[in-house]
């Protein structure tokens, strides 16, 4: 029994990191990652990040790239590469649930994690949204370590993870209040079950690590919003933030799915009468359920066997329900929707899943459990396999939103192969992008100093020659017949959502890297 509770927890440890770290770069740059990149090189010029509260995401997840990329250097991998060591830390955190849940439970959920397609995915992305599972998953390990009894790790780690959800992303407010309510209705219910007994152990907190890990946590938040003491104004975004957030989160700003809307909460008599009309905007949506149908079979089954656990069941397990339920019904009803907020909602179903087969089990039996299970696991094994290591880009799969296309490296591919051979060339070459939206493309060529970013045509250069140049593949014939010298030029896709664009590529600049070539294009008087 010692060695399986070993052993068997480790090898899921290690299938989760290596599917995380695997060939990390190679899916390519998202457009959040190319934004995050970049606030970590003005964190360079400046020395501190400027919080803004419009970003809607804390401060510590640039924080954190900054120092990795500092040592690291600035590529894809180093981007991508915190993120992924906390994904496989979610994972283990997951696993030393064993001495609460039980090793039946920990092991299956944290198995179940650990090859998790979204999890994968997004664990392989520089986002903040693994941080906050992280968070979210150790304020509930801290609340079951508290109800074995009161104590000073438990303590410490509650006040802190709370701490990391402010520092990581605004959403944090969703979680809580689903925490407090679902604590309130499980201590209520128990009351009224059981008695006294009902109540936490921990309500006789060491009031001495309260303090201090309460102190800890309001100089992390001090520290990282005011820009290590260097920008104070940001401590103000705390509160400012959330006028903004809540003005994107029902106007959708792009990101709506009403195509799964199933219906609004104000019915249609109400929706003219002055403080329903801005309840309107809140429709019952089943996006994140579509989300568990494609890809987490695992997770979708716990949506399930969490029905009987929100009344009944040990504490532990009937708080997740509730407070799972309550998150998915909140996110389901606010209108903005980017589909890597469900690892933020789904993590307490493959708890609740896990729980529930282990129940099964008792009442069938082993075998048809283990066929459920392996079904299950099977499944969305396969799709991780198919999502993260082959269809990655394909706007197709539902995870892979507004993702960079391979078909990007046909672009930067030439220009970094040649400041690769010739270092210098950083501060010579002399670009004109002239796409309406072009992240990531300013972190990714960030090493080179001469290059013009232009949305709209408007505010073109008046002259385009450059070393290189990109452009909506439409206004092409416009490009050329304001160059004066020959070009290479190649067809690429930015990512879903964007035309074909068109990379053009000085011809003596870049002959070399496409050797055996002719100009694509000569100006007349050259010809």
């Amino acid at each position: 029994m010692v060695r399986r509770n070993f052993f068997l927890p480790l090898l899921i440890l290690i299938v989760a990191a290596v599917l995380r770290l695997i060939c990390l770069d190679l899916k390519p740059p998202h457009f959040d990652e190319g934004i995050n990149g970049w606030w970590s090189d003005e964190m360079a010029k400046k020395g501190f990040y400027a919080y803004d509260p419009s970003n809607y995401h804390g401060p510590l997840h640039f924080y954190v790239l900054f120092a990795f990329l500092r040592v690291l250097g600035r590529n894809l991998w180093a981007l991508r590469l915190p993120v992924a060591i906390m994904g496989t830390a979610t994972v283990g955190l997951v696993l030393s649930f064993r001495r609460y849940l039980g090793p039946g439970i920990a092991f299956l959920a944290g198995l179940a994690l650990a090859i998790s397609p979204g999890y994968v995915f997004y664990n392989r992305y520089s986002i903040h949204e693994t941080w906050l599972v992280f968070f979210l998953i150790l304020f509930f390990w801290s609340l079951c370590r508290l109800n074995a009894g009161a104590d000073k790790l438990a303590t410490w780690t509650l006040i802190l993870s709370a701490a990391g959800m402010i520092l990581t992303k605004e959403t944090y407010v969703i979680h809580l209040f689903a925490t407090l309510v679902a604590g309130v209705f499980v201590i209520v219910t128990g009351l009224a079950n059981r008695g006294e007994s009902a109540l936490p152990r921990w309500r006789h907190l060491d009031r001495t690590a309260f303090l201090g890990s309460a102190l800890v946590g309001v100089f992390l938040i001090v520290l990282f919003y005011s820009g290590t003491f260097l920008n104070f104004a940001g401590l103000r975004g705390l509160f400012e933030t959330f006028t903004p957030w809540t003005k994107t989160g029902l106007e959708a700003a792009g990101h709506g799915k009403p195509q799964y809307d199933l219906f609004s909460l104000v019915p249609g008599g109400l929706a003219a009468i002055g403080p329903f009309a801005r309840l309107q905007a809140f429709r019952l949506n089943w996006y994140w359920i579509k989300l568990l149908t494609v890809y987490e079979w695992f997770a979708l089954a716990g949506v399930i066997l969490s029905l009987p656990y929100l009344f009944t069941g040990r504490r532990a397990l009937r708080f997740l329900a509730v407070y799972a339920w309550l998150t998915l019904v909140a996110y389901s009803l606010i209108p903005y929707k980017t589909p890597w907020c469900i690892i933020s909602i789904a993590w307490p179903f493959f708890f609740l899943c896990a729980a529930g087969l282990v129940c099964l089990r008792r009442l069938v039996g082993l075998i048809p459990v283990v066929v459920v299970a392996t079904a299950l696991l099977g499944h969305d094994a396969w799709c991780m396999f198919r999502l993260n290591f082959r269809q990655y880009d394909d706007p197709r799969q539902m995870y892979a939103y507004v993702q960079t296309y391979r078909d990007y490296r046909a672009f930067v591919g030439p220009i970094l192969r040649e400041i690769t051979l010739h270092p210098q060339l950083k501060n010579q070459l002399k670009g004109e992008i002239l796409l309406s939206s072009y992240f990531p493309i300013p972190w990714v060529l960030g090493d080179i100093s001469h290059i013009g970013y232009y949305d709209k045509e408007e505010s073109w250069p008046k002259n385009l020659d450059a070393d290189f140049i990109a452009a909506p593949d439409e206004v092409a014939p416009e490009v050329e017949a304001s160059l004066t010298q020959p070009y290479l030029e190649t067809a690429f896709r930015l990512r879903d959502g964007m035309g074909m664009c068109r990379a053009f590529f000085q011809y003596e600049r870049f002959k070399d890297v496409f050797p055996g070539r002719q100009p694509d294009f000569v100006p007349e008087q050259a010809q």
